[in-house]
């Protein structure tokens, strides 16, 4: 590497002026200017006259701080080329996407941090939402992908996988545009009498007490989904029938508006990462950095 005192160097010739240089570069103008002094002693060369109203190159300081630049430019490319190559044999952080699990505020969470973990390498890879259920995406865990960001019941995916919660999801309902009820700012329970509303299935991870809370009310038909997919807001959208849905999906469907539900007691799911239950080193260092992030 080049010797650091020549950043002193450059510093004054650019800016005519140790004490000027020496702000530039945060050290106190007696430290620049002692940096430069030693630097031409040790070398028997003159740099720069000086004056009261600052600094000049003499000819033999011209050329040398040209030379000198080119030879930090080189240093630098030298430095960026390594770090590159050590990026490309780190081992990969593979996040799960897909529209339904866009990963964005865990995306918007790692940006804060860009550039400054090149030790974690973190790649996005796509899911089909239509064919690729959470228990299949769970039990591929490490596989194809190492986490997934969604909304989840903790209590119940804990059993299966690792999980790192960041936020809260209360759950809603998905509408159709042109149904009575997407007009209204917050549904009741009585509201749905005489609906159909698609839920997760029984036992399949989703929130039970929102099970629970609709099958109270005959005159609500729940009809059982064991996945939600691209597929399953067509249906609700082209069938007038509603969905449960998450604030996580208000622009999924462009026929299907999210309207809030007034529950009788909260409802809702857990938001953050499902991750492996024995991660990877690099796993487990991003989900820790996340975990730091999400709490600054």
């Amino acid at each position: 590497m080049y010797d650091k005192r020549l950043d002193a160097i450059i510093a004054a010739a650019d800016t005519g002026s140790f004490a000027k240089a020496g702000h530039e570069l945060h050290i106190s103008t007696p430290a620049l200017a002692k940096q430069i002094n030693t630097f031409e002693t040790e070398y028997d060369l003159t740099l720069f006259v000086r004056s009261r109203s600052g600094v000049e190159l003499t000819p033999q300081g011209r050329d040398f701080v040209a030379d000198a630049r080119g030879i930090m430019h080189q240093c630098r490319e030298l430095i960026s080329r390594t770090r590159r190559r050590s990026a490309a044999n780190v081992e990969p952080v593979r996040l799960g996407v897909s529209v339904l699990r866009s990963g964005r505020r865990i995306l918007d969470l790692w940006q804060k941090d860009a550039g400054k973990h090149p030790e974690i390498r973190l790649e996005l890879v796509s899911l089909a939402d239509n064919t690729t259920t959470i228990n299949s995406i769970i039990a591929h865990l490490g596989q194809d992908i190492d986490m997934v960001s969604t909304a989840f019941d903790a209590d119940y995916w804990s059993r299966y996988c690792g999980t790192l919660v960041l936020d809260y999801e209360p759950l809603c309902l998905a509408v159709p545009r042109e149904h009575p009820l997407a007009r209204l700012p917050i549904i009741t329970l009585d509201d749905l009498t005489g609906t159909r509303v698609h839920i997760i299935a029984q036992h399949h991870g989703g929130d039970e007490t929102a099970r629970d809370l609709l099958s109270r009310h005959a005159g609500i038909e729940l009809v059982d989904i064991d996945h939600y997919g691209l597929d399953t807001f067509n249906a609700c959208a082209q069938a007038g029938d509603l969905l449960i849905s998450k604030p996580m999906w208000a622009d999924v469907h462009p026929q299907l508006v999210n309207v809030p539900v007034d529950w009788p007691e909260p409802v809702g799911l857990s938001y953050g990462l499902l991750y492996p239950r024995d991660p990877s080193p690099a796993v487990a260092a991003f989900i820790e950095r996340i975990r730091e992030l999400a709490t600054v």
